[in-house]
């Protein structure tokens, strides 16, 4: 009988220690008081897209936007100068059903395929996402990834974003300039821009220089076949005595012509006095008349031998040249132009740039 009512209660245990365990386990794998996360992806007209929560019957809107003044110093102040190749900006904007903008719920991601930038062999390009804030006038950077030229950002609000395209040459310097040739893309380092500008202020110079002296060659050419041909006209008319003294009073005149020369030549060696001498350190050119630079338009920099003269309108890509001097300032030698005024960010390293430049070429 004890026996019995013993296994009795075993069986009962059992089955409520079951029933226990069953419940745990429905507890455990029940999705009733568990929300589903449901992302949604939006796509743009021009091809974007975003990808978050809660976007069900909103429109996603992308729009290039130019780069402004206050975003090129924004760029400054953030000291990423020189730090890229090329920058783009976008505005990035969700709107409900009334047009009206709206922010996401939570972290979303945007996607944009950007234009390749089709890089000689050998160099690599990457992709940064900056957020603008025009509170601080400065960049924040953005969790960014990117493969081939298609690149996603993550970010808790819409607003102004800036992509930085960097491309590196082959030694892993930052290509800063990209210039559209006749034989292609053409792609420059800092210090390599700041030779090829040179190079190109100084080949303009030169052609100028050529266009002048071929210009008074004709000039006087000309000049020269009208005064002959008004000498042959007067000596057919006048006697051989007469035509003597012609001749006579032709030399006289030619010696006072030649006198008239001279003072012409003088006054025009004093009228170059006026400018500070300048001989081209890549082709020993004078420039003297072309650069015509003046010790009160010239300002002083870091570099005793390197001055800067300001442009009368500066723009954002030329504010001015950088005059490089030998050691005793008595002759420029070479120019290039400069996208900085002095006491601005970026001034002196383009200074630096320019006097390695110098150097590269033999400046004493």
């Amino acid at each position: 009988m004890r026996k019995s009512k013993l296994i009795t209660t075993l069986l009962i245990s059992t089955l409520a220690l079951s029933s226990v365990l069953t419940a745990c386990g429905s507890k455990k794998n029940t999705t009733d008081n568990e929300t589903e996360v449901v992302t949604e992806t939006l796509t743009s007209a021009d091809g974007s897209s975003v990808e978050g929560i809660e976007l069900e019957g909103l429109t996603f809107n992308s729009e290039a936007v130019d780069m402004t003044d206050e975003m090129n110093q924004a760029i400054e102040n953030s000291g990423l100068a020189g730090t890229y190749t090329s920058a783009t900006s976008f505005d990035f904007n969700i709107t409900d059903a009334n047009n009206e903008k709206v922010q996401p719920n939570g972290t979303v991601s945007i996607t944009k395929t950007l234009d390749k930038l089709e890089a000689p062999e050998g160099y690599t390009t990457e992709y940064k996402v900056y957020y603008y804030n025009p509170d601080t006038n400065s960049l924040e950077a953005c969790n960014t990834t990117y493969e081939d030229s298609t690149v996603t950002f993550e970010t808790t609000h819409f607003s102004l974003y800036m992509y930085f395209c960097v491309c590196y040459d082959v030694d892993k310097d930052v290509v800063t300039n990209v210039l559209t040739t006749d034989e292609g893309l053409k792609f420059y380092t800092a210090s390599e821009y700041a030779s090829y500008m040179v190079e190109q202020e100084e080949k303009k110079a030169a052609e100028e220089e050529a266009a002048k002296a071929q210009a008074e060659a004709e000039a006087k050419a000309q000049a020269e076949a009208k005064a002959s041909s008004s000498n042959v006209a007067t000596n057919n008319s006048s006697s051989n005595d007469v035509a003597n003294d012609t001749s006579n009073s032709g030399d006289a005149s030619s010696n006072d012509t030649s006198g008239s020369d001279s003072s012409s030549t003088t006054n025009s060696s004093s009228s170059d006095s006026q400018y500070i001498k300048a001989i081209s350190l890549l082709s020993g050119d004078d420039l003297t008349d072309d650069w015509q630079l003046t010790w009160g338009n010239l300002e002083s920099t870091n570099n005793k031998q390197i001055f800067f003269a300001r442009h009368k309108n500066g723009s954002p890509t030329a504010k001015g040249r950088l005059i490089v001097f030998n050691s005793d300032l008595s002759i420029a030698r070479m120019t290039s132009s400069c996208g900085y005024e002095p006491g601005q960010e970026g001034f002196d390293k383009v200074v630096e740039t320019v006097w390695n430049t110098a150097l590269a070429h033999g400046i004493d």
